[in-house]
């Protein structure tokens, strides 16, 4: 039986609103979210890259994040979905898409259809989410210090965004930051080496 589409009530930061599929502007590539089992984030979302031709479909990504895993005593620097359960798709008609995503023999759907709306990533935060990710879609690691109780981001994709960080945990290396529009935030946890505190 095919998992239902989530509300969007339920939906990762970002998704603030839903919009009907008639009120798109078709020449603007918006993100939409594609709800799919946990686990099968990647493989899944290769296989709709591969099945799904353009200009219906700009692109097909996981977003993911590096975090820092202790284990025999050593850390290292892994990659995890940033938000299990989804990936992204770029369409400037999310209804077309959809439409097509339907005619596959797996199940895969943008959240939303079942209710005929498509709730795109608000642009704020499709614009911070682009700002921060590589050209794999990683949103790689952060290095900092604290200097009398001050944060400086020295290094990665956090430079600049001390004011957003409400949090930070030196021992597991990572930190929650306010993402998004200043007037509508959503948090999210990254990760951030911060090795030196005077």
């Amino acid at each position: 039986m095919p998992q239902a589409v989530r509300r969007c009530a339920n939906l990762p930061g970002g998704f603030t609103g839903s919009v009907s599929a008639t009120s798109q502007n078709n020449n603007q590539i918006r993100w939409y979210l594609v709800h799919v089992p946990s686990g099968q984030e990647r493989s899944i979302c290769v296989r709709v890259r591969e099945l799904i031709p353009a200009p219906l479909l700009q692109d097909a990504f996981v977003i993911q994040k590096e975090f820092w895993f202790k284990r025999g005593g050593a850390w290292s620097i892994q990659t995890k979905p940033l938000h299990h359960e989804y990936f992204y798709v770029a369409t400037a008609d999310p209804a077309a898409l959809d439409r097509e995503l339907a005619k596959l023999s797996f199940y895969v759907r943008i959240a939303g259809s079942m209710e005929h709306t498509y709730q795109p990533m608000d642009p704020a935060a499709q614009a911070w989410f682009e700002q921060l990710m590589d050209a794999d879609h990683v949103v790689r690691n952060s290095v900092a210090k604290i200097e009398h109780g001050e944060l400086h981001i020295e290094q990665g994709p956090l430079v600049g965004h001390e004011r957003s960080v409400r949090k930070i945990d030196r021992r597991k290396r990572w930190c929650v930051v306010d993402a998004g529009a200043a007037d509508a935030p959503f948090r999210e946890v990254l990760p951030l080496d911060v090795p030196v505190k005077n």
